[in-house]
This record gives structure tokens, C-alpha cells and sequence, in this order.
């Protein structure tokens, strides 16, 4: 799906899909509203990168929009904080489409400050690649 300017995350002049997909995880990842990012139901939102998977966004292939899967915190309205998401974005995937799902939403009632669902300290996922 591209955006009515026909750009693609991976137009010409755009990084690699694997480098984008860190780039765009580091924005997400660094927005105040997300407190981490998420790979959906079935773990689908995920960029395979070298001996690893980067859960929580995918870059496709040309003509595809860019995904992204969110927990955020609930600070600000759900819309405006998917609105922000996508304006810092799209300067990122060079204007094409940026689909946001929220995946869940933190309510701040883990007072323990534990994190034992594997997330590192950028609020990013990362998995190793299988065996």
C-alpha cells in the first residue's frame, strides 16, 4: 500500500530493509507514549535481521506499508499518540504508509518496576533466530 506520493520503504535512496527496521524500532522505541514495542497475537510483527528477529516492526517489500506493533502508556489519547507515531515516521520509511496497531496499553500499576516478559532496557523485543 502506498501513500498518494507512491513511496515505498524501499524507494531508492531508502537504507536496506534490515537497517530501516532498526531505525524505525530506535523512533518507536524512543517515543515517551510507547512503553515498548509488540509483535501481535501470533508474533507477526517482526523483521527478520541477521541471527535475529526484531519483534514489534516489519519493513516489506516494495509497495508495502510499514507495521508496527505498540504497547503504549496511557498519557495522552491512543489517536493523537498513533498520529504522532506516524508524522515521526514518515520522514524515516520515505512517506509510504505506516500501519500502527496497539497492541496493548500499560496502566502503570507495575509499581515492582520488574520487566519479565524479555524486553530490553530500549523497549525493544529482540528474539534469537530458531535453532
Amino acid at each position: 500500500m502506498d501513500d498518494a506520493t507512491g513511496g515505498t520503504a524501499a524507494a531508492a535512496g531508502q537504507p536496506a530493509p534490515e537497517a530501516l527496521a532498526e531505525l524505525v524500532a530506535d523512533a518507536v522505541a524512543a517515543h515517551p507514549s510507547v512503553a515498548r514495542l509488540h509483535g501481535g497475537t501470533f508474533g507477526a510483527v517482526a523483521t527478520w535481521l541477521p541471527g535475529r528477529r526484531l519483534v514489534g516492526v516489519h519493513v516489506g517489500g516494495p509497495g508495502e506499508p510499514v507495521e508496527i506493533g505498540v504497547v503504549l502508556r496511557l498519557d495522552r489519547p491512543i489517536p493523537a499518540t498513533v498520529a504522532s507515531l506516524r508524522r515521526t515516521l514518515s520522514p524515516l520509511v520515505g512517506g509510504c504508509a505506516v500501519d500502527v496497531t496497539v497492541a496493548d496499553v500499560d496502566t502503570g500499576y507495575d509499581t515492582a518496576g520488574r520487566d519479565t516478559a524479555g524486553h530490553d532496557t530500549a523497549g525493544r523485543d529482540t528474539v534469537p533466530a530458531g535453532p
